[in-house]
Order: structure tokens, then C-alpha cells, then sequence
């Protein structure tokens, strides 16, 4: 499902009436173009792509579905800000990128092309559609992108994404030039960008950019299809440099990145004679990131870095300490809040940390187990 409303950004200016004929007009279109969604090469054919960034009418048009606001704006560096106190700190959205976005390199069948191939790189975020308002939030600080819906496996998402070259270019690498990603991420960043500007200068109208542009795809995560492998055999995939741990030094990173990574987990024990509750906080994180990790801990002064045998790829940074959760981890939180749907886990969290501060100085925490049990039941997956 496509939401289509205006900004300021809006095509269609005029008296309510033509507003009105407007909105009518670009509904029917876009019902007619989300038939004809863009064709990626998969293993064995050509095959109709499911749709994840939007129809055929956004791809490339910069055309922006926004949620209806009446904004007012400040200039700043050549940069638009909202007014309205709902504009997210670029750091706090480079920390969630981190966590949750995508860079990647969709490959299309397209006979008007070069090679009959169209080549379009994709800046996206996929969220449970409980978090749609903060895809609308993050869309409304970018100020380019759509925002679609869909279920895939019985469960319902929301994507944000910008396709457009013009608006990647101008808006999507520049964020992340002047905050910059920190886990391994930013080496997609990197070959994103050299997509990016190849496309922007019309090299993949040639022979060899076409080439790099594929080595390039070759390097990220999904790689190349067994179709593009077959068609391009002598394609080998671009060097990719391992991103050095660096100092966090942005509070705003790190929240972005615990509303995309992060998790308040209450443990509650079993006893003949009562019961135990203890709260934890974590990020989990691959182990390439391990060092990333180690500094969190630097910079939040508690905690410890896991790597369990059971998910030896994967590093995990704990908070066990009650301590250290009542004195470092809840303030911190409450200094630089979290903007998702994990906010209320956070606040569900801090309700339950209260009740077993306050319990191990009275000793009636049999009294509140079961009010912890219920504010638990509600939490993470479970909300």
C-alpha cells in the first residue's frame, strides 16, 4: 500500500478544488503504475520483484508521499529542518541506520537500457509496522523517499526508501558524509556511493562502468544473482576494507542505535520461597563489530562484551549489574530518549527496576511479583 499526501514539496498547487482533482489524479495514477513493478533477474528467470520499494511510478522521480503537516521550516546549510520539535538529531538517525537500514543494488530488466539492465541503488529501512510513525519521523527529517506497506510471511512491515539518484546525491550521502556510519556498515556505505555517483555521471551507460557497478553489487551482502553470474561471468567482486572501531564520542548514535539493536530484558526466576527478578540491558551485534562494542562499554562505563558458543558470529554487549542499570543505563535513557515503539519497552522496563529497588528495601517483593509478571507480559515481541 502506497500513502500518498503533500508536503511543501507538493507538484500541485492551487485553490482546494484543484487540490482536491489533484490528489484524485495522482491516486488513479499510482494505482495504475503499482501493476508494473520493477523486474529483478533472480536464479533461474526474469521475475517480477515483490514490490519492497514501491511501483514503477516513484522509481527515480524523487516524487514524495509524505504524511500531511502543516511544517514550518528553517534554512541551515543549504539543509531544510522542521519546526514542528519532531525533527530527530542526525546522529540519533546515522545510529539507527546503523542498526536498521540497507544499502543495496537492485538489478532490473529493462530492453530501453544499456545491456537491457536497470541499475538502481536503494538507501531503505524495513520496520514492524508498529513503527511506521517512526519511518514517517525519519521521512520527514530526509524530506525525500516513500513509505509503503506490506505483510510477507504473515508479518506486516513498513519500508522507507529512496531511489532516486537526484535525492541520493543531494540528500541521503551527504547525511552520512557529515555523520558518518560506525559499524561495519559503512563499508556498504562506501560501494553505495561509487554506485551512486557512476550512475550520476552516466557511466553505467558503458561497457566498463556497467562492469564496476557489478563488482561493486558483487561485494555487498546479497552479492550478484546465479542469472547475473551467468550473464557476466568475469565479474569478481570489489576489495572490501574491514571499518576500524572508532571512538563513539555522539550520545545521539548511540540511542539510535539501542532503538534499533537494543534490549531491556527482565528475567524473572522461580524459588520453592519466592520469587527472583533481575533486568538487563544488551546490544547484540556481529563479532565484526566486537570492538564497536567494547567502546559502548567505554563510553556507558559498565557493562561486559559476551560471545557465547552458541552464536559464535555474533558479540553481545550486557549489562548484569542492578547498579549500573538504576545509576548509568536508565539516566542515560532518560537524557537521551528513544523515539520507537522500544521507547515503551524502556518504560516498562524502568517500572519494573523501580518496583525491585524499592521491594529490596521493604522485602515485599511477593506482593508485586505478580504486577511485574503483567508489566513483562506486554514487553518486546510480546507488545
Amino acid at each position: 500500500m502506497v500513502t500518498i499526501t503533500y508536503s511543501h514539496h507538493s507538484l500541485i498547487q492551487g485553490n482546494r478544488n484543484g487540490a482536491l482533482l489533484g490528489a484524485i489524479f495522482t491516486v488513479f495514477l499510482a494505482m495504475i503504475f503499482t501493476a508494473f513493478q520493477g523486474v529483478e533477474y533472480s536464479v533461474s528467470s526474469f521475475t517480477i520483484s515483490d514490490g519492497a520499494y514501491g511501483s514503477c511510478f516513484y522509481f527515480g522521480t524523487g516524487l514524495i508521499p509524505a504524511p500531511t503537516i502543516n511544517r514550518r521550516y528553517i534554512k541551515s546549510n543549504n539543509r531544510f529542518y522542521s519546526q514542528n520539535g519532531n525533527d530527530l538529531h542526525p546522529y540519533w538517525v546515522t545510529g539507527f541506520c546503523d542498526a536498521e537500514s540497507s544499502f543495496s543494488i537492485r538489478v532490473a530488466k529493462d530492453e530501453k537500457r544499456f545491456k537491457s539492465l536497470r541499475i538502481a541503488p536503494i538507501f531503505s529501512i524495513e520496520l514492524h509496522e508498529k513503527d511506521y510513525n517512526l519511518l514517517l519521523s525519519i521521512q520527514t527529517h530526509f524530506q525525500v523517499g516513500t513509505i509503503i506497506k506490506r505483510v510477507r510471511k504473515g508479518r506486516p512491515s513498513a519500508i522507507y526508501s529512496v531511489q532516486s539518484i537526484k535525492a541520493l546525491k543531494e540528500v541521503i550521502i551527504p547525511h552520512f558524509n557529515n555523520s558518518p556510519l560506525l559499524t561495519q556498515k559503512r563499508e556498504d556505505f562506501r560501494l553505495f556511493c561509487l554506485v551512486v555517483n557512476l550512475i550520476y555521471n552516466k557511466q553505467d551507460k558503458s561497457e566498463q562502468g556497467l562492469n564496476e557497478i557489478l563488482s561493486y553489487k558483487a561485494s555487498l551482502k546479497k552479492g550478484l544473482s546465479g542469472t547475473l553470474k551467468h550473464l557476466f561471468p568475469h565479474i569478481m567482486p570489489a576489495a572490501r576494507n574491514t571499518v576500524a572501531a572508532v571512538e563513539i564520542f555522539d550520545p545521539f548514535w548511540i540511542a539510535g542505535f539501542v532503538d534499533g539493536e537494543g534490549c531491556f530484558y527482565v528475567k524473572v526466576s522461580g524459588y520453592k520461597e519466592g520469587k527472583k527478578v533481575n533486568v538487563y540491558f544488551s546490544v547484540a551485534q556481529d563479532i565484526r563489530d566486537k570492538d564497536l562494542l567494547k567502546n559502548l562499554a567505554i563510553y556507558l562505563n559498565c557493562g561486559l562484551i559476551e560471545t557465547v558458543r552458541t552464536r559464535p558470529s555474533q558479540s553481545t554487549y550486557v549489562v548484569y549489574k542492578f547498579h549500573d542499570i538504576m545509576e548509568k543505563i536508565i539516566p542515560f535513557f532518560n537524557t537521551y530518549s528513544l523515539k520507537g515503539v522500544k521507547a515503551l519497552d524502556f518504560a516498562d522496563f524502568k517500572k519494573i527496576a523501580n518496583i525491585v529497588e524499592n521491594t529490596s528495601k521493604t522485602g515485599n517483593m511477593s506482593y508485586r511479583i505478580s504486577e511485574i509478571i503483567e508489566i513483562k507480559s506486554n514487553m518486546n515481541r510480546n507488545r
